[in-house]
């Protein structure tokens, strides 16, 4: 990020007097005044709950031109679009108004998400994804089919096994759009398509899941190592 770019930021921000009152906390999430640049951002604030592994941050993006703010479920992050603006002065009235909402619903995001895209695919009543163990290969069930989790364009997780330790892990998606379920994972922030458990219909995704899963998490691990 260029110093002009900066430099403009931080007199806007100080004109605006953007998170002056920044609390030391909104609903369990400790915040942190940042300002200053990484990489191709100028980040303003977060907000993490390291006991749930959720975080938000807010900050200006130089490739796009534009003030977001990004949310952590795990080691998964997405923007929230509802959020997105190249106006300094939109982007602190949105803050203002949506920040606690956006938290609570960061907080409470273990909570029941089914849609009925979720219970027509039958995902509430999936045995063999309610039983999954808690643990497998040293990574931790974080999200399983019982509290799916919505993240973007239609796309909800269902299954995601994490070392936060490791900052590894294994997606499992269900996008409603497509009917399709599709997984990645992610090796110290390299994420990579684990095409072996694309699948339509859960039966499928069950084999898939029986055949591969335990192999996946293995060369995670390998590759973490």
């Amino acid at each position: 990020m260029t110093e002009e770019t900066i430099g403009k930021l931080t007199a806007q921000a100080t004109e605006l007097h953007f998170a002056e009152n920044l609390p030391a906390e909104i609903c369990g999430f400790t915040t942190e005044k940042i300002f200053a640049a990484d990489g191709d951002k100028f980040i303003f604030f977060t907000c993490t709950n390291d006991e749930l592994h959720c975080a938000l941050k807010t900050y200006f993006h130089e490739e796009t031109s534009e003030f977001k703010v990004a949310q952590r479920i795990g080691l998964t992050e997405f923007c929230l679009t509802n959020f997105f603006t190249e106006d300094f002065a939109a982007f602190q009235k949105s803050i203002e108004a949506e920040l606690e909402h956006a938290l609570k619903n960061l907080r409470d995001v273990h909570s029941d998400n089914f849609n009925r895209f979720l219970r027509e695919k039958e995902i509430d009543m999936w045995t063999y994804g309610h039983e999954l163990p808690v643990t497998l290969e040293g990574f931790e069930l974080f999200i399983s089919p019982e509290k799916p989790v919505e993240v973007t364009n239609g796309s909800f997780i269902i299954v995601n096994y994490v070392d936060f330790a490791a900052g590894s892990d294994f997606v499992l998606y269900y996008n409603i759009y497509g009917d399709v379920f599709s997984a990645e994972s992610r090796i110290k922030g390299d994420t990579q398509v684990s095409y072996a458990f694309e699948s339509t219909t859960l039966p499928e995704l069950e084999e898939n899941l029986k055949l591969n899963l335990v192999d996946e998490l293995k060369n995670i691990r390998r590759q973490s190592q």
